[in-house]
Protein backbone atom coordinates (compact mmCIF):
# COMPACT_ATOMS: atom_id res chain seq x y z
CA UNK A 1 0.00 0.00 0.00
CA UNK A 2 2.71 2.16 0.72
CA UNK A 3 4.27 1.90 -2.79
CA UNK A 4 0.90 2.64 -4.34
CA UNK A 5 0.81 5.75 -2.40
CA UNK A 6 4.06 6.78 -2.64
CA UNK A 7 3.30 6.33 -6.69
CA UNK A 8 -0.01 8.44 -6.72
CA UNK A 9 2.11 11.13 -4.68
CA UNK A 10 5.19 11.31 -6.95
CA UNK A 11 2.36 10.99 -10.23
CA UNK A 12 0.38 13.97 -8.74
CA UNK A 13 3.53 16.18 -8.03
CA UNK A 14 4.66 15.76 -11.35
CA UNK A 15 1.25 16.47 -12.92
CA UNK A 16 0.91 19.24 -11.23
CA UNK A 17 4.80 20.57 -12.03
CA UNK A 18 3.40 20.02 -15.57
CA UNK A 19 0.16 21.90 -15.39
CA UNK A 20 2.20 24.56 -13.82
CA UNK A 21 5.01 24.93 -17.27
CA UNK A 22 2.43 26.18 -19.44
CA UNK A 23 1.43 28.90 -16.89
CA UNK A 24 5.46 29.62 -16.96
CA UNK A 25 6.04 29.37 -20.60
CA UNK A 26 3.05 31.71 -21.76
CA UNK A 27 3.57 34.15 -18.34
CA UNK A 28 3.37 38.11 -19.01
CA UNK A 29 7.02 38.88 -20.50
CA UNK A 30 8.33 41.68 -18.47
CA UNK A 31 8.53 44.93 -18.71
CA UNK A 32 11.79 45.87 -20.42
CA UNK A 33 10.60 43.20 -23.10
CA UNK A 34 7.34 45.33 -23.75
CA UNK A 35 9.43 47.92 -23.68
CA UNK A 36 12.02 46.76 -26.80
CA UNK A 37 8.88 45.52 -28.81
CA UNK A 38 7.58 49.65 -28.68
CA UNK A 39 11.11 50.67 -29.75
CA UNK A 40 10.88 48.20 -32.63
CA UNK A 41 7.55 48.81 -33.15
CA UNK A 42 8.51 52.84 -33.47
CA UNK A 43 11.31 51.97 -35.59
CA UNK A 44 9.70 50.00 -38.02
CA UNK A 45 7.07 52.71 -38.39
CA UNK A 46 9.32 55.26 -38.66
CA UNK A 47 11.38 53.29 -41.69
CA UNK A 48 7.54 52.67 -43.21
CA UNK A 49 7.03 56.34 -43.20
CA UNK A 50 10.42 56.56 -44.74
CA UNK A 51 9.36 54.51 -47.63
CA UNK A 52 5.78 55.60 -48.23
CA UNK A 53 6.75 59.38 -48.54
CA UNK A 54 9.28 58.21 -51.10
CA UNK A 55 7.26 55.68 -53.04
CA UNK A 56 4.15 58.36 -52.55
CA UNK A 57 6.44 60.70 -54.52
CA UNK A 58 6.51 58.62 -57.34
CA UNK A 59 2.95 58.07 -57.17
CA UNK A 60 2.29 61.36 -57.16
CA UNK A 61 5.64 62.33 -60.18
CA UNK A 62 3.02 63.68 -62.80
CA UNK A 63 0.64 65.92 -60.55
CA UNK A 64 3.81 67.65 -58.86
CA UNK A 65 5.95 67.79 -62.42
CA UNK A 66 9.04 65.66 -61.98
CA UNK A 67 10.86 64.58 -65.05
CA UNK A 68 11.59 61.18 -65.58
CA UNK A 69 15.10 62.21 -64.57
CA UNK A 70 13.85 62.53 -60.63
CA UNK A 71 11.72 59.21 -61.17
CA UNK A 72 14.47 57.54 -61.76
CA UNK A 73 16.52 59.10 -59.02
CA UNK A 74 13.99 58.65 -56.55
CA UNK A 75 13.44 55.25 -57.83
CA UNK A 76 17.16 54.14 -57.07
CA UNK A 77 16.60 55.99 -53.79
CA UNK A 78 13.88 53.83 -52.55
CA UNK A 79 15.72 50.57 -53.86
CA UNK A 80 19.32 51.69 -52.04
CA UNK A 81 17.16 52.72 -48.92
CA UNK A 82 15.37 49.25 -48.69
CA UNK A 83 18.94 47.64 -49.23
CA UNK A 84 20.55 49.79 -46.58
CA UNK A 85 17.75 49.69 -43.91
CA UNK A 86 17.34 45.62 -44.51
CA UNK A 87 21.61 45.27 -43.31
CA UNK A 88 21.20 48.20 -40.75
CA UNK A 89 18.20 45.91 -39.31
CA UNK A 90 20.30 42.91 -39.36
CA UNK A 91 23.40 44.72 -37.53
CA UNK A 92 21.38 46.17 -34.84
CA UNK A 93 19.55 42.35 -33.97
CA UNK A 94 22.77 40.89 -33.76
CA UNK A 95 24.24 43.44 -31.75
CA UNK A 96 21.20 42.77 -29.55
CA UNK A 97 21.98 39.12 -29.59
CA UNK A 98 25.23 39.87 -28.48
CA UNK A 99 24.24 42.11 -25.92
CA UNK A 100 21.60 40.39 -24.78
CA UNK A 101 24.37 37.08 -24.22
CA UNK A 102 26.95 38.38 -22.57
CA UNK A 103 24.36 40.77 -20.03
CA UNK A 104 22.69 37.38 -19.02
CA UNK A 105 26.42 35.52 -18.58
CA UNK A 106 27.44 36.63 -15.38
CA UNK A 107 31.15 35.80 -16.13
CA UNK A 108 31.74 38.56 -19.02
CA UNK A 109 33.42 41.36 -18.41
CA UNK A 110 31.12 44.63 -17.24
CA UNK A 111 33.21 46.11 -20.29
CA UNK A 112 32.65 43.96 -22.68
CA UNK A 113 28.64 44.01 -21.61
CA UNK A 114 29.33 47.52 -21.96
CA UNK A 115 30.94 47.51 -25.37
CA UNK A 116 28.12 45.37 -26.92
CA UNK A 117 25.68 47.32 -25.15
CA UNK A 118 27.27 50.68 -27.30
CA UNK A 119 27.62 48.68 -30.65
CA UNK A 120 23.68 47.95 -30.44
CA UNK A 121 22.84 51.67 -29.68
CA UNK A 122 25.19 52.52 -32.56
CA UNK A 123 23.61 50.26 -34.99
CA UNK A 124 20.07 51.38 -34.19
CA UNK A 125 20.94 55.23 -34.41
CA UNK A 126 22.92 54.04 -38.02
CA UNK A 127 19.68 52.46 -39.21
CA UNK A 128 17.44 56.08 -37.83
CA UNK A 129 20.28 58.43 -39.83
CA UNK A 130 19.93 56.75 -43.06
CA UNK A 131 16.54 56.72 -42.88
CA UNK A 132 16.99 61.45 -42.12
CA UNK A 133 19.34 60.70 -45.25
CA UNK A 134 17.34 59.08 -47.43
CA UNK A 135 14.72 61.82 -46.81
CA UNK A 136 16.82 64.43 -47.17
CA UNK A 137 18.19 63.01 -50.41
CA UNK A 138 13.95 62.74 -51.72
CA UNK A 139 13.92 66.42 -50.99
CA UNK A 140 16.63 67.28 -52.96
CA UNK A 141 15.55 65.68 -55.95
CA UNK A 142 12.86 68.12 -56.03
CA UNK A 143 12.69 71.31 -56.98
CA UNK A 144 11.74 74.35 -54.64
CA UNK A 145 8.19 74.41 -56.26
CA UNK A 146 7.74 71.35 -56.26
CA UNK A 147 8.85 70.68 -52.43
CA UNK A 148 5.86 73.53 -51.54
CA UNK A 149 3.54 71.76 -53.95
CA UNK A 150 4.10 68.50 -51.95
CA UNK A 151 4.23 70.32 -48.77
CA UNK A 152 0.34 71.83 -49.83
CA UNK A 153 -0.63 68.03 -51.06
CA UNK A 154 0.25 67.03 -48.08
CA UNK A 155 -1.37 69.43 -45.74
CA UNK A 156 -4.85 69.53 -48.17
CA UNK A 157 -4.64 64.95 -47.06
CA UNK A 158 -4.35 65.58 -43.51
CA UNK A 159 -7.08 67.96 -43.69
CA UNK A 160 -9.16 65.60 -46.03
CA UNK A 161 -8.73 62.95 -43.39
CA UNK A 162 -9.63 65.19 -40.42
CA UNK A 163 -5.75 64.78 -39.25
CA UNK A 164 -6.51 61.32 -38.35
CA UNK A 165 -2.98 60.35 -39.05
CA UNK A 166 -4.65 58.24 -41.82
CA UNK A 167 -1.46 58.28 -43.71
CA UNK A 168 0.91 57.47 -40.97
CA UNK A 169 2.59 60.98 -40.63
CA UNK A 170 3.33 62.07 -37.01
CA UNK A 171 4.19 65.74 -36.54
CA UNK A 172 8.14 64.67 -36.26
CA UNK A 173 7.87 62.68 -39.69
CA UNK A 174 6.48 66.01 -41.15
CA UNK A 175 8.72 67.68 -39.66
CA UNK A 176 11.70 65.40 -40.76
CA UNK A 177 10.46 65.59 -44.01
CA UNK A 178 10.35 69.55 -44.62
CA UNK A 179 14.16 69.63 -43.13
CA UNK A 180 13.46 70.33 -39.32
CA UNK A 181 15.69 68.84 -37.14
CA UNK A 182 14.99 65.48 -35.36
CA UNK A 183 15.49 65.51 -31.34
Amino acid sequence: MKILDSRITRALVVGTFLLGVPAVVHAEPDQGMRHGRYEQHRMQDGQHFISHTIHSLIRHAKDLGLSEEQVTKLKTLSTDYKKTSIRDKAEMKLAEVDARTLAHDEKSDLSAVENAMRKAEAARTNLRLDGVKAIRAARAVLTPEQREQWRSRRGMMHAQSGDSGMYGETEQHIAMMDGAVMP
